[in-house]
């Protein structure tokens, strides 16, 4: 294992496996999911396309609505925004029908990460992806039993732990949450979803994994906590291999956001294609994690 010494935020892992395993039938930590951790799929075919984080979905939709080239309006649009005017401009089902295209769910299956995710005892587990890799991996799991929850009218009858899909799922559950309208929206139509993660993360230590700090997700759900919570909004951990300078971790904080950066124990020189590097420290992270109440 690589020497947790070497890494800065290592107090701040041994919180959550602490907090994980804390004597009970689920612990007192939630983690959120994003697309990054898709990514860790195993390819049904080697032929199989990545499965695209969110520039490559926006840049995708921008060829398509400028394909002349005539895209100067689109240079200063978020992400949010350019999905926003190709919903408008191709309508609702061209956009259902482009986001099913390009997130290959069907030509994946789950990989160790998955299981290693899901055989941890999180009180929630929480999913901005559409992708069904998630609940596909309950069939290989023994130790947890999860309820899915699809839709905000799933949530009374449901019981923790959960997987809760807060952003629609492939193949019906829509709308598939995207746009800067869907945004404004969402805690209007699905207050029951934030008022649920947010009680989530004032019982919990609340981990995002498989997100940057500049993805659209990221930065509309923690805008939300602040938004509501105020100054009682707790601390949230996002955990990657981040490689973090220490403006971008001043603004971080700002967002009551509080980065375990794994980039000192996998460095770049050594570890240079980004994915397999991704991968590999959040294996480790989860490896930890595993090592139960007592670590050596």
């Amino acid at each position: 294992m690589n020497d947790p010494l070497k890494l800065p935020d290592w107090n701040l892992i041994d919180l959550i496996r602490r907090s994980l395993w804390c004597g009970r039938d689920f612990g007192r930590a939630a983690v959120m999911v994003g697309t990054g951790f898709s990514r860790n799929a195993i390819r049904i075919s080697p032929n199989a396309p990545n499965i695209p984080l969110w520039a490559e979905l926006a840049k995708r939709m921008h060829r398509e609505l400028y394909p002349d080239g005539d895209d100067s309006q689109a240079l200063h649009e978020t992400p949010s925004q350019l999905a926003r005017r190709y919903e408008l401009v191709f309508g609702s089902d061209k956009y259902d029908e482009f986001l099913e295209n390009q997130i290959p769910d069907k030509q994946y299956v789950p990989g160790k990460l998955h299981e290693m995710l899901l055989s941890l005892p999180w009180s929630d587990i929480f999913t901005t992806n559409y992708d069904t890799l998630l609940e596909r991996t309950l069939s290989n799991i023994y130790t947890n039993k999860y309820d899915i929850v699809y839709t905000k009218f799933d949530l009374p009858a449901s019981m923790q732990p959960r997987i809760i899909k807060l952003h629609g799922s492939f193949p019906s559950h829509r709308p598939y949450i995207m746009t800067e309208e869907h945004y404004r929206r969402f805690p209007i139509d699905n207050a029951a979803f934030v008022n649920t993660v947010q009680q989530s993360m004032l019982e919990n230590v609340f981990v995002l994994i498989g997100y940057s700090g500049s993805d659209p997700d990221f930065l509309e759900w923690t805008g939300w906590i602040r938004d509501n919570l105020g100054e009682s909004a707790p601390k949230i951990f996002l955990c990657g291999v981040l490689s973090l300078n220490e403006p971008t971790r001043k603004l971080l904080a700002s967002r009551n956001v509080i980065p375990i950066d794994l980039s000192p124990i996998f460095p770049v020189e050594k570890w240079v294609e980004p994915d397999i590097r991704h991968s590999r420290g959040i294996e480790w992270f989860l490896h930890v994690l595993h090592s139960g109440p007592n670590i050596d």
